[in-house]
């Protein structure tokens, strides 16, 4: 048989390998596919019809008298929680030259007041009810629409009709005072600084090359900073009055229900009475958006963009045409033919980036609806600096391959593989999606018309496209993807090494090629059966296990000593997570060892984990859900993945082939010699990039100079032996005794466990070798881990980082380091110590909020000067054994605001901190916090990933150790959730200013302001003293005028004699 007309491996292996459980899921699909679908989604009257927003059952549409449209839905994911939107069909396509920005102001408005919300109640409202704002309420402006949502809890029915009557007001109640947009300048103006750094610029030079000839190239929804600063509040009133009209807007509303009747008829109560506002007439005015027509091209566009702030060199392609609806059958299936058409393309530009001295370093592909009228597919590949005629040669090429030679049936079927692993999930998962995911298909039914049929539709459909899909659609469509038909051609780099002529001549290089025929069809390449040789693998026994019925957690030791626990759970009926720990990270390394150490993470993901290069390893497993990463960190070492339940034995695969296969063997001289190139590249381009420069300092200021905290420089780059870095890896990996590996997620545990002995415990025990004599005595904790060298500063630092940049901007940070005893010091670890220590943590962590908030409220809503901040508090480094006096961390304060503002602000955030410490929070911000946390641990209950991080927290807990709890994880768990509600509970205004009191200090914080740098004549005649370095260099250099005057003035004098 003809390798290339054979079924692929991956499909024979994910057939062969299902549990009856997943052949009954996907037979299911596949006879709910044929039964709905039967008819032909590519053409045809019926592949043409529009279909009803569904399911029925659990929908809910409609238009109000007022014409404002509805949905509702029912999610019960998350439990007792809800999804709102407003929908407002329009954006800053309708803004005039003197708007431009309006748009996005007006939204910024609604959450500081409307006319029954006054001075931001709506957000102290809803942190009242534990919805964060930012996190779950916040809004966007687009160029064709704007939209506000929440999200938040509904046990209370009062929440969900205030919520609605918030959304109520945003529609046609803002209050748009000449105080508001005044105080409120200072946050957008700050949200459009933040855009305008490397990126930011290129990204809009791009945009304006793409859409000229349209008006979207000059709608950008940040606007203009002449806009923002002295647009008359007027013309915000006059654009809202204008454009929010009931007939422009829908309301959707999504949660756990238990009638959607009753809701439908609040949505009545509440929006129906709306009106355009009385200036304006009954019909809504007209909104003409450009179609494609306005920016098509025949001939390539061609630029260089240069901007000495960026971090890497990159070649984007870019093809525009006209968006298809996804409105029938048809539409989603022209939608799933490029789909598969930019994942065939992925896995070849990942292929040649593979190779030996490839022209880029990665590369891939992306989609996207540009506007409405507008789809983009971008090619975008970073590459060496000089080589990006290079790499565009090398994507071009790929392109006319495709259209002259369409793809393999054997990247026909991996693609569709890896799409019909996704279109399962859905299925599977089909009564388990998110309240979010589908508030979200509803807001883009309004706005473009996108079919909402539900999960199980939209599964069995999308499986009838995909089956369908054929080399010739693939071919169709790739040929519309030619230089001569709209296309955009950009290079950035941060210096110039690439013209436009040589561009040029790369395009006309592959247009020659192709006339030619030299341009071949692609290789077929080979595929392994399997991802391991199974004949001689001898499983392994389960030796010992335990029900934890606290935890409803299984846990076994296995023959090799691998510890194993299984927590089953009904949250996603398609997810298995998992994470294995061990004791012992890169704190142990000496310093001369270190950079191989560091650097063994990196090699490792590149040659290849799991005995296969990365390349043949992802098509091994394409179809297949199955994800697994392996890292040391500084304290332990670490496995995570996820799969589903279908393909979870191949995840146990991979961990096996993790401890059995040498990293070494795979030590490929090419792939090394790509990887550092990238890796100096990137080094050296941070060099001017403002904000590396300012991190670095950061971190060195707060914690110290030693090797660990040490950024890698090319030097050390260099020093690094890839050898020695394959070594540590692979012993890091090597003893499964050392490792408890926490699987949670839709397991059947009648074929889970027998996988488990059959993978992991057949992992051979090895002893250390070389390099893990470190961790010897870690594991049955004879002794500690090697502490991180913290050294915090003993007094206050204040320091200006100055950076030159394109346009000016200011970051501060300000961090206080929290201390607080260890009352376990001097002896053995204690539960009563553990206990104290795990309060102190809690406290912090909730009281860094509050900060948060506090600032929050003062420097954006009073002062109107920031966009965002945030308040973290970190024990990172604290080494988990705790074997010093004290336990040690940190709260951050950081925030970016106009340039000159930077060190003013950052003396308001100190002074704010300070106040809280000297005379406590109010109760509303200590209720805020309290909700929140509250709503947020109901949430997150509900979510594999919570378990996976706590039970794994609780394994590798001191407490766990021999004399102190002696592996009882249950009573654990139980101490830490009386602690963790004892301190919500008790949680005060009081109490958390004695905290502040007893943990941080105002007299030894480190703050570092990043500002712009000042002009050559400006350091050298005016310095600035707050910089150290302009200090210096200014007494050096007029110190040197100085002398040299003087030495000139006596030669004079001589002479003169």
């Amino acid at each position: 048989m003809d390798p290339a007309s054979a079924p692929s491996a991956p499909l024979r292996r994910a057939r062969s390998q299902r549990s009856e459980a997943s052949e009954s899921s996907a037979t299911s699909l596949e006879q709910c596919s044929r039964e709905k679908f039967s008819f032909d989604v590519r053409d045809g009257a019926r592949a043409l019809e529009r279909l009803d927003i569904g399911p029925r059952t659990r929908t809910r549409c409609g238009t109000l008298p007022n014409g404002m449209r509805y949905y509702v839905a029912e999610s019960r994911k998350p439990k007792e929680h809800a999804a709102l939107a407003l929908c407002v069909d329009v954006g800053s396509i309708a803004e005039r030259d003197e708007e431009r920005g309006v748009a996005h102001i007006v939204e910024h408005l609604a959450f500081r007041g409307t006319q029954a919300y006054p001075h931001f109640a709506i957000v102290n409202f809803l942190e009242s009810i534990g919805a964060e704002f930012g996190a779950c309420s916040n809004a966007y402006t687009s160029m064709d629409e704007t939209v506000y949502e929440l999200v938040l809890p509904i046990q209370k029915a009062e929440v969900l009709a205030t919520s609605m009557h918030i959304l109520s007001e945003f529609a046609r109640g803002v209050r748009i005072t000449d105080e508001d947009v005044e105080t409120e300048r200072g946050s957008v103006m700050e949200e459009w600084r933040s855009g305008r750094d490397a990126r930011g610029r290129a990204a809009e030079a791009y945009w304006k090359t793409l859409m000229e000839g349209s008006l979207y190239a000059e709608r950008s929804p940040i606007g203009l900073e002449d806009v923002i600063r002295h647009v008359e509040p007027r013309v915000l009133r006059d654009f809202y009055n204008k454009w929010y009209r009931p007939d422009r807007q829908a309301v959707v509303v999504v949660g756990d229900f238990v009638d959607l009747d009753d809701v439908v008829s609040l949505i009545e109560s509440t929006f129906q009475d709306l009106r355009p506002h009385e200036s304006q007439p009954e019909e809504t005015p007209t909104l003409e958006r450009p179609d494609t027509t306005t920016m098509q091209h025949a001939t390539p566009r061609v630029v260089t963009h240069v901007d000495r702030e960026l971090r890497q060199t990159a070649l984007t392609v870019t093809f525009k045409f006209h968006s298809i609806a996804i409105d029938t059958p048809r539409g989603y299936y022209l939608k799933t033919v490029e789909d598969i058409f930019k994942t065939a393309l992925d896995n070849r530009l990942y292929r040649i980036m593979r190779r030996a001295k490839p022209p880029f370093f990665n590369a891939g592909g992306i989609i996207e609806d540009a506007t409405r009228t507008t789809t983009l597919l971008s090619v975008q590949a970073q590459c060496a600096e000089g080589r990006a005629d290079e790499a565009l040669i090398a994507v071009l090429r790929e392109l006319a391959r495709i259209r002259l030679h369409g793809i393999s049936e054997q990247e026909l079927k991996i693609a569709k593989s890896r799409m019909l692993a996704d279109t399962e999930q859905l299925y599977a998962e089909r009564e388990q999606t998110y309240c979010e995911s589908v508030r979200d298909e509803l807001i883009m039914n309004f706005l473009r018309g996108d079919l909402v049929i539900g999960a199980e539709d939209e599964a069995s459909l999308a499986k009838a496209c995909i089956d369908r899909v054929s080399h010739e659609d693939v071919i169709a469509f790739a040929t519309q993807l030619h230089v001569r038909n709209s296309c955009v051609i950009r290079v950035q780099e941060g210096r110039r090494t690439t013209g436009e002529a040589a561009l040029r001549a790369a395009i006309e290089h592959v247009q020659k090629e192709e006339a030619k025929g030299m341009i071949e069809p692609s290789e077929v390449f080979y595929i392994p059966e399997s991802l391991m040789d199974l004949t001689s693998l001898v499983s392994g026994t389960i030796v010992n296990g335990r029900d934890l019925p606290a935890l409803e957690t299984r846990e076994v030791i296995l023959n090799n000593g691998m510890r194993v626990a299984l927590r089953v759970t009904d949250f996603l009926d398609d997810q298995v997570l998992f994470r294995g720990v061990a004791r012992g990270g890169l704190s142990e390394v000496r310093n001369d060892e270190y950079i191989d150490a560091m650097c063994s993470n990196m090699i490792a993901g590149e040659l290849g984990m799991y005995g296969h290069r990365p390349d043949v390893f992802d098509d091994i497993v394409a179809g297949l859900r199955c994800d697994v990463h392996a890292s040391v960190g500084m304290y332990r070492r670490n496995i995570e993945g996820e799969a589903s339940p279908v393909d979870i034995e191949n995840a146990l695969q991979c961990i096996h082939l993790l401890f059995t296969h040498n990293v070494g063997t795979t030590n490929d001289p090419g792939v090394l010699e790509t990887l550092m190139l990238m890796q100096e590249e990137k080094i050296r381009n941070q060099s001017r990039d403002p904000e590396s420069k300012y991190s670095n300092v950061v971190r060195s200021l707060v914690y110290g100079d030693s090797y660990q905290s040490q950024t890698i420089t090319v030097k050390s780059l260099h020093e690094m032996d890839s050898t020695k870095a394959c070594a540590f890896f692979d012993e890091c990996f090597r003893d499964p005794s050392e490792f408890t590996i926490v699987f949670v997620g839709a397991i059947d545990s009648t074929t889970f466990v027998p996988l488990v002995e059959k993978y992991l415990g057949s992992i051979p025990s090895k002893k250390p070798e070389k390099f893990l004599h470190i961790f010897e005595g870690i594991r049955h904790r004879e002794r500690r881990v090697t502490p991180f060298p913290l050294k915090f500063p003993n007094h206050v630092i204040k320091r200006t980082v100055r950076a030159h940049m394109t346009d000016p901007m200011s970051k501060a940070s300000i961090t206080f380091p929290v201390r607080f005893r260890n009352p376990d010091f001097g002896g053995p670890p204690t539960l009563l110590g553990g206990r104290e220590l795990t309060v102190a943590k809690f406290k912090t962590v909730m009281t860094a909020s509050i900060i948060e908030r506090r600032l929050l409220a003062v420097l954006r809503f009073e002062y109107g000067e920031i966009y965002t901040c945030h308040a973290n508090a970190s024990f990172a480094y604290q080494d988990p054994d705790v074997a010093g006096e004290m336990y040690s961390g940190d709260i951050m304060v950081s925030f970016s605001c106009a340039p000159e503002r930077g060190v003013h602000l950052a003396k308001h955030a100190r002074e704010v901190v300070n106040k809280l410490r000297t005379h406590g929070p109010n109760e509303d911000e200590v209720q805020a916090v309290r909700e929140c946390e509250t709503r947020d641990f109901e949430v997150n209950r509900q979510e594999n990933a919570f378990w996976r991080e706590y039970i794994t927290e609780l394994y590798k807990s001191r407490l766990m150790g021999a004399g102190i709890l002696d592996g009882d994880i249950e009573a654990l768990y139980r101490m830490t959730e009386e602690v963790r509600d004892d301190v919500i509970k008790s949680l005060s205004p009081d109490v958390v200013r004695e905290h502040l009191r007893a943990v941080l200090s105002m007299d030894n914080h480190v703050t570092v302001i990043l500002k712009p740098q000042r002009s050559t004549f400006r350091r050298i005649f005016i310095p600035a003293f707050e910089t150290r370095g302009e200090t210096i260099y200014s007494v050096l250099y007029l110190s040197g005028i100085a002398l040299g005057i003087g030495a000139l003035y006596a030669r004079i004098k001589e002479k003169r004699q």
